[in-house]
Parts: C-alpha cells; structure tokens; sequence
C-alpha cells in the first residue's frame, strides 16, 4: 500500500512509525495516516496549534498515540476569524474552490479565496457546479476569471457528468494534498461523495429566501483519495464559509495578488502605487474604461478596508 508523497516531503529526517500526517482534528483529538496506516491520537501538548494537513511527530506510549510536535508546513490556507488568523488546512498542493451557476456564485466571496490561495503559492482552479442549469449573469463571471488565467472548469456532479475533468486535477502526480472550499449550496458534499465514496458528506438544499445553502460540514475533515495509479491522496474538506476574513494580509500582498492589477500596474507613474487615490493610476484608467471589472476592483477595495479597520481597532 502506498501513501500520500506529502507524508514525505518534510525536510525533517523520517523514522518509519514516529511521523505521519493529520486528517482529522477534533479539539486534541485527531486521526493521523502514517506509514502504519491510519491511527487515532492525542495532541499531547495545547500549545500544539495542529489542523488537517499538517505533518508531525508522535510517539507511543502504553499503546497510546500522542502527537509530539509539528513539521513547520508550508502552503497553508488560512482566514481571519473573530480577530484571530485561523490556519484551516497545510501542505496544500491543489486548491479547488467550488462554486455553482445561479444565486450561490458569489465573486466577492471567490475573490477572497482565490487572494488567500495566491498570497501562499497554493495552485488554485475553479470548479463551477450544476452546470445543468440555466447560466445567466454567470457566464459573464466566469469569463473575467478565465481572461485573467484562472483555470475553469465545470462540472454536474449530481449527474456525474463532466467529472473526469475535476478528478483529472486530482490524478496530477505532484499533487498530494487537495482541498474543497466553497460557500454553502454550491454542491460541495455532492463532489466529495463523488470523489470518495462512502464519504458520507451530508447534503444541503439552498435556501429560497437568502440564495445561500445550509452549512452541512463544520470542521475540516480528511479523506483518503485512491486513483487509477494506486496512488493515495488526501483529500480536504473545508467548511462552508459565508464570509472568508482576510484582515491577517499585508496589504502590498493583496495588490501583488490581483494579477490584472499587476499587468496595468506596471504602466502607474508611482512604483508603489495602491491604486485609490494617486494620480497617473493605470489601474483605475483600465477600470474605467473596461479592460478590468469593476467588481474586483471593488473586492480589491473591499479587502483593503478590512485590513485598515481590523488595524485601526
């Protein structure tokens, strides 16, 4: 049986039995995947800060599993929660985030996700559900997204139909680790329970009133993923997230991270410019005159008064 490479990308020398990777955590509790198979534990100490993805070391005693330590991880996605960073998952080779044609396709919301992703070097593709059903304003969404080089797919995975595309991401040989994010209603638990069946993702139906779907998953949860090549892949489910805090970020990171503001950007009288208020700003002449949607420049603007209040408080 084989497992996940990630299990083994640490720069820490490996002992057989003494590290292994978490899939599940549930206050000190988590389930682990070694080189063993897959074990229950203990987080042995509280100051251990350890989420799913993560890589550490345990130990045995009287037959018992604590976790000991933490491998210092690396692409790790995280969100401002409540006036805290909050890590939601680690060692994150692939990205998808999940949306759906109709109500639930929220820009501001994939902007947020996709800015996270891009500030940790995580590869990120978006996957569009229920694409079964009528596209709308949608397809207008989705074409910004392309023009500006993130990868698209879409998929009906209450039909199963265009899948392949969706696991061919998974089958990539550098990737190991892969997560789900999307808001709630997209159809996520759906996609799961296609890609790992026997998962048992519950379901939710989207609300007539908001639009928004019933969050159905409240921790991240690790899967073991098995494809065509024998291969063992782990395969993260995040929760359903309404609003995705990016408040933790420097702000020079987030314009870095819209890669049209970059492109304009070069063409700005000023080196450092934000693009707000300064003068000679190629961003907002691109803006006005349609080159760059004016919706994520309003996310842009957005993230950055975030940042300002969370600083100001």
């Amino acid at each position: 049986m084989m497992y996940p490479s990630s299990v083994a990308k640490s720069s820490e020398p490996l002992h057989t039995g003494t590290t292994g990777q978490i899939l599940d955590v549930s206050r000190r509790h988590v389930s682990l995947l070694t080189m063993e198979g897959i074990l229950s534990g203990t987080i042995a100490s509280r100051a251990l800060d350890v989420v799913t993805g993560d890589r550490v070391v345990y130990e045995k005693r009287d037959g018992k599993v604590f976790v000991t330590d933490v491998v210092p991880s690396t692409r790790t996605l995280s969100r401002s929660y409540r006036g805290a960073l909050k890590r939601m998952g680690a060692n994150i080779d692939l990205l998808l985030v999940i949306t759906a044609v109709g109500p639930t396709l929220n820009p501001a919301t994939i902007d947020r996700m996709l800015i996270a992703a891009r500030v940790q070097n995580i590869p990120v593709v978006l996957v569009v559900n229920k694409w079964d059903l009528e596209k709308g304003e949608s397809a207008d969404f989705l074409e910004v997204y392309r023009k500006i080089g993130i990868t698209v797919v879409h998929c009906s995975a209450k039909f199963g139909q265009d899948f392949a595309d969706v696991q061919s991401l998974i089958h990539a040989p550098d990737v190991s680790v892969v997560a789900l994010c999307g808001v709630s209603g997209v159809g996520k638990s759906t996609i799961l329970n296609r890609l790992v069946p026997g998962a048992a993702a519950r379901t939710g139906e989207v609300s007539e009133r908001t639009g928004q779907g019933r969050q159905t998953t409240s921790q991240p949860r690790g899967f073991l993923y098995s494809d065509f090549d024998s291969c063992r892949r782990i395969i993260i489910d995040f929760p359903g997230v309404g609003f995705f805090g990016l408040s933790h970020l420097e702000k020079d990171k987030v314009v870095a991270a819209f890669d049209e503001f970059v492109e304009y950007g070069q063409r700005c009288r000023f080196l450092n410019c934000r693009h707000l208020q300064e003068p000679s700003c190629a961003v907002r002449e691109a803006i006005e005159n349609g080159d760059i949607a004016s919706w994520r420049y309003h996310s842009y603007l957005q993230i950055l008064d975030e940042i300002e209040e969370a600083r100001e408080y």
